[in-house]
């Protein structure tokens, strides 16, 4: 609401209003300001009522703004994923992208194992089978961390760089492997590889998270009581959010990130992807392959063994 008033000061019953959508005018306005009659043209009880009535519905309006100030918008789509319409706008997506280097002594055990996982989550279709699948891949890998030699992981909750970060880790990685039959040969790729050595296995674990302020799509009871996405991806947020910068390429850091791919609800994984690298059962690098171009020191600059 708002009002103006102008008094004269040398005539104390001088005086008009504004209010908006309504006009109060003099009947009679002498242009000498010292002889202007002010004669309302609403009466005193109407004005007085009006006044209350618009007052009433300010103060409303105020206490309904104070009482929830943060209210977010309504999104428009249910699955809206990537438009980021909603109250964690800018956060709608988060990524994760963890990397191993595991020595495995000669040994085809465990590689064998790793391969023979992969294979079978082409037909991990459902939540329970995702969850199953990424336990076992990170269980393996956790009973073989005294093998770990090298690691690298990365985690975006800014959604424009979550999903650029995962496309482009998803990109560069099946560019570099071999995963056709038609790629794969009996012998060593001389010109990308310096020996025939099977020392070890890079295992690559990326992640496109929904942390949308929604309730879950596939849940069962009421839509009102349903967990958000947001409220399921949280426990891992806060363990990827919760290391000092002295604890980020320790062992131990990358034992709860494995602990935290357990324990995740597969219901939040947007998207997702996990490769072993050579992408055979028989295959493996050797130490001069790690060290010899360059092309894997971002993760030979992080050793566990130093």
């Amino acid at each position: 609401m708002v009002a103006a008033a102008e008094a004269d000061l040398a005539d104390k019953n001088s005086f008009w209003f504004l209010v908006p959508g309504f006009s109060f005018e003099p009947s009679c306005w002498n242009h000498k300001r010292e002889t202007r009659n002010w004669k309302p043209t609403m009466a005193t009880g109407t004005y007085l009522l009006l006044m209350f009535v618009l007052a009433l519905l300010f103060a409303g309006g105020v206490y309904l703004s104070r009482r929830n100030p943060n209210r977010g918008a309504i999104s428009e789509g249910r699955r809206n994923f990537l438009s980021g319409s909603f109250s964690n706008e800018g956060q709608h997506a988060l990524f994760f992208g963890l990397q191993i280097v595991i020595q495995v002594f000669g040994s085809d055990e465990l590689r064998a194992n790793l391969a023979k996982l992969i294979n079978a989550e082409d037909e991990s279709d459902s939540a329970q089978e995702k969850r199953r699948f990424n336990k076992s891949v990170a269980a393996l890998l956790t009973e073989n961390q005294y093998a770990w030699e090298y690691g690298f992981w990365e985690y975006s909750n800014e959604a424009e760089a979550a999903i650029s970060s995962f496309n482009q880790w998803r990109n560069e990685i099946e560019a570099s492997m071999a995963t056709e039959a038609e790629e794969l040969g009996t012998e060593v790729d001389r010109l990308h590889r310096y020996s025939d050595n099977k020392e070890y296995l890079i295992v690559t674990f990326i992640m496109l998270l929904d942390n949308r302020d929604e309730p879950v799509a596939d849940d069962v009871g009421e839509y009102a009581f349903r967990p958000t996405y947001a409220q399921l991806a949280a426990p891992f947020k806060n363990v990827a959010e919760g290391f000092d910068e002295s604890e980020t390429w320790t062992q131990a850091t990358f034992a709860r990130l494995l602990d935290g791919i357990r324990a995740l609800d597969p219901r939040v994984i947007e998207r997702d992807g996990v490769y072993v690298n050579p992408g055979t059962e028989q295959d493996g690098l050797s130490f001069a392959d790690l060290v010899g171009d360059g092309e894997w020191k971002y993760l030979t600059d992080h050793a566990f063994r130093l």
